[in-house]
């Protein structure tokens, strides 16, 4: 099949899917009188109350209601508060609080006790669950209409499947069309289309981009990698260097690259001790790509998916900078370390299973080797370099002391690099990522549409059931990520459209759990982000897979097997031990 019958074919598929998501899409609220019932749900009994509310009209205004009942002796009352909404517009919210007394004194039930049902103009009805409570028992709901939700859920429909095929279709044209389409359809302002392009957070993009350019070009990564010659005394030390030492590597750099800094030297040491045909070999190597996957999760630059997340998360839940390279750290660190624990130990375990009658003769040979160290002096230029990083990470690092923002502080090390020259202006700027600006602009962008719009809401309305799971709905968002992530490579393209599902699914589930809404819809992101880092159980999961693979030393069964039993392993340990510490990290 040739590349234009490719691309003609995934525009249609996106299309069609585009045209389906429009189609089962709310239409928009229309100016009128809506009819809104309010249920609390009491220990002995629910009680009820209902009133009629102008909306989208110039004569609206702030409803207020007062019902009174009496239930096993006490006295209950409900205030229905609903505040006046002349225009119906994306992003304009409207709000409703709800309060319950009981003897004059207010009642702080559950917020999962609290549900609303809005009647539209036109017979259409839509439930919703509140956001928050006030210290003085006011529950409050945030309720976005309907309004350019279809024409969003096209864009986003349609985007989803361009953005699967970014093998076909660059990622970066995708991007540029939803922004467009989203400006053409009316779902956003021309005006202001593109400014989520230039966000605090991309020059954390760029700056991470820089750094892996210093560390390449000055052959930082070289001396990493000869790090593990120096240790591989037997194959345990050889498995846990490799896989340590890449791992670290993609903490600072993309995994891509980071696996391409340890293959080749990798590939050369079992040569050397003639192992490159065996299943040591290939199961060693699937752990290089498990080492530079699990790596990314540690910091806020070591993959895109962590930035994209932390992008929608600062704009759109918090509406402020409250993640930044040291919170990043506070939240992947603990969940690399876990990541990479299982990940080593069952490599380890796997190779003595299944090749450990090669393991006596592999360690003899890699001591032989190791009585061959060399070491090499530090140039000048390469300490300078290694100088320039520990600054710009220094300054990420100590952002608690100085205050200063984590994009800022990634446009001071850049004009630190290009100063002292550890990157020209001429040769480098142009080889920064750029290209991931338009990726994250545009996610951001069609993020917020689907927010502004109140398409998430219906996303809501067929995950509504998600909440009686309790604590395991966490486990089925980590897995719906990382089962989306085992079958889509560019998880940098799945972190721009699993975002914006997986806030307001969280803040939904925030409202059973009694925790705060923007903690919720932060973790439900953290936790999908994470599960998706651990996908590589196929060779189109992620580059560091695919790379392995075509080395052709990998055996497919070795790459599912173990892949599908690190990732499952993983994710459980990581979602059952850090969820409830991320809440906590999480609240405002």
């Amino acid at each position: 099949m040739g590349d234009r019958t490719k691309v003609l074919l995934l525009i249609i598929v996106a299309f069609m899917v585009g045209t389906i998501i429009y189609n089962i899409t709310p239409p928009d609220w229309t100016p009128g009188t809506y009819h809104i019932d309010v249920a609390v749900k009491t220990d002995e009994t629910e009680i009820k109350t209902s009133l009629e509310h102008i909306i989208g009209l110039s004569n609206s205004t702030d409803t207020t209601v007062t019902t009174w009942s009496i239930v096993d002796g006490k006295n209950y009352t409900i205030e229905v508060y609903a505040s006046k909404l002349t225009v119906i517009e994306p992003g304009k919210k409207w709000y409703l609080k709800v309060r319950l007394l009981a003897d004059g004194e207010p009642v702080h039930k559950p917020l999962s006790s609290y549900t609303v049902c809005v009647r539209t103009p036109d017979g259409r009805e839509y439930s919703y669950y509140p956001r928050s409570m006030t210290s003085d028992g006011w529950v409050v709901f945030e309720i976005q209409p309907y309004i350019k939700a279809r024409e969003a859920g096209f864009v986003f429909g349609s985007a989803i499947i361009l953005f699967a095929g970014a093998s076909i279709i660059s990622y970066v044209i995708t991007g540029l069309y939803s922004t467009v389409a989203l400006a053409l359809l009316g779902v956003i302002a021309v005006k202001s289309a593109f400014t989520k392009y230039m966000s605090t957070i991309i020059l954390v993009f760029i700056a991470g981009s820089a750094l892996e350019l210093i560390i390449r070009n000055n052959k930082l990564d070289d001396r990493v990698a000869r790090l593990l010659v120096r240790v591989a005394s037997s194959p345990t030390r050889l498995i846990i260097g490799a896989t340590f030492l890449v791992s670290f590597l993609s903490m600072w750099m993309s995994n891509t690259a980071a696996t391409y800094v340890m293959l080749p030297l990798v590939l050369a040491l079992l040569k050397e001790i003639q192992a490159e045909d065996k299943r040591f070999s290939s199961l060693l190597l699937v752990g290089i790509a498990m080492g530079a996957s699990i790596g990314g999760t540690a910091t806020l630059i070591g993959t895109p998916p962590n930035l994209i997340v932390t992008g929608f998360l600062n704009d759109i839940v918090y509406k402020t900078s409250r993640i930044g390279f040291f919170e990043w750290l506070l939240i992947g660190f603990p969940a690399w370390v876990i990541g990479y624990t299982v990940g080593v130990l069952l490599l380890i375990l796997f190779i003595k299973f299944t090749a450990g009658h090669e393991l006596k003769e592999i360690g003899e040979k890699l001591r032989e080797i190791g009585a061959r160290k060399e070491k090499r002096p530090w140039s000048k230029r390469e300490i300078l370099a290694l100088a320039n990083i520990l600054f710009l990470v220094g300054l990420w690092l100590t952002e608690p002391i100085h205050h200063i923002n984590t994009g800022i502080a990634g446009a001071i090390g850049l004009i630190v690099f290009f100063a002292t020259g550890v990157l020209d202006v001429k040769k480098h700027f142009k080889q920064l990522a750029w290209d991931l600006m338009v990726l994250f602009g545009a996610g951001l962008t069609l993020g917020t549409a689907l927010m502004n719009t109140g398409w998430a809401e219906v996303v809501l309305a067929h995950l509504a059931g998600v909440k009686s799971l309790g604590f395991l709905a966490w486990f089925l968002i980590g897995f719906t990520a990382y089962l989306i992530g085992t079958f889509i490579s560019s998880h940098t393209s799945a972190s721009a459209f699993v975002a914006p599902l997986t806030i307001p699914l969280g803040a939904l589930l925030a409202t059973i759990m009694g925790i705060p809404a923007e903690a919720g819809a932060a973790t439900a992101s953290i936790v999908a982000v994470v599960s998706l880092n651990n996908a590589i159980a196929l060779p189109i999961s992620t580059p560091p897979s695919a790379i392995v693979y075509s080395t052709g030393k990998v055996r497919m069964r070795d790459l599912i097997a173990y892949g599908l039993l690190f990732g499952i392993i993983a994710n459980t340990l990581i979602i059952a031990l850090l969820t409830n510490y991320w809440i906590a990290l999480l609240s405002p």
